[in-house]
């Protein structure tokens, strides 16, 4: 289903950017341009499926600047999560704006052999950065001057979740996305 995901997202952002920007976008014109563009598989499943119509609709009624933004967000979500693969990596990493790091790789495998919570980062004063994580060895990152970088990538496509601690200190805890993610990593690992 991912698959036909992101084909109905590439379809969705294809339709709309041949649009006008003053004109209104609708279904049914979105399912006239899907049969003439040789789509009658999706949009079979478009028009098979009531909560894939509901979503499409909902976008569809958006401006035409918000759905591009979305689009392009998902895109480089996409692209940013693929940029990881090898099959299909260097491709990714052609058109993402952001790829995730080693070191962010890094942060992710860890956790996940130790089956890690969360991690705080040390408030130790002329430290490296280090993460300590909970539970699990800390680490000692390598690019500490991009792991602000990391970590806000790695919020941004839900591989961490973000909450304070009863000192107001960023707890960084780890989702069931990095999980999976990660078991995806290790199997096309060579």
């Amino acid at each position: 289903m991912i698959a036909e995901f992101a084909q109905i997202v590439g379809l969705v952002s294809a339709f709309v950017s041949g649009r006008e920007a003053s004109k209104a976008l609708d279904m049914d014109e979105f399912l006239q341009w899907l049969s003439e563009h040789n789509h009658q598989d999706i949009k079979r499943i478009v028009e098979q499926n009531y909560t894939t119509t509901t979503s499409i609709k909902a976008l569809l009624n958006h401006d035409l600047g918000h759905i591009k933004t979305r689009l392009e967000e998902i895109s480089n979500q996409i692209a940013a999560l693929s940029s990881r693969s090898d099959d299909i990596g260097d491709l990714a990493k052609e058109f993402a704006t952001k790829v995730l790091s080693e070191q962010a790789i890094e942060i992710l495998d860890l956790m996940d052999k130790n089956q890690t919570e969360f991690f705080l980062l040390s408030q130790e004063v002329g430290s490296d950065k280090r993460l300590i994580l909970v539970p699990g060895p800390n680490y000692l990152c390598k690019e500490r001057h991009f792991l602000q970088d990391d970590l806000e990538l790695m919020l941004s496509l839900g591989l961490l979740r973000k909450d304070y601690n009863s000192n107001n200190q960023p707890m960084y805890y780890f989702t069931r996305a990095a999980s999976n993610l990660v078991k995806t990593l290790s199997q096309t690992a060579p």
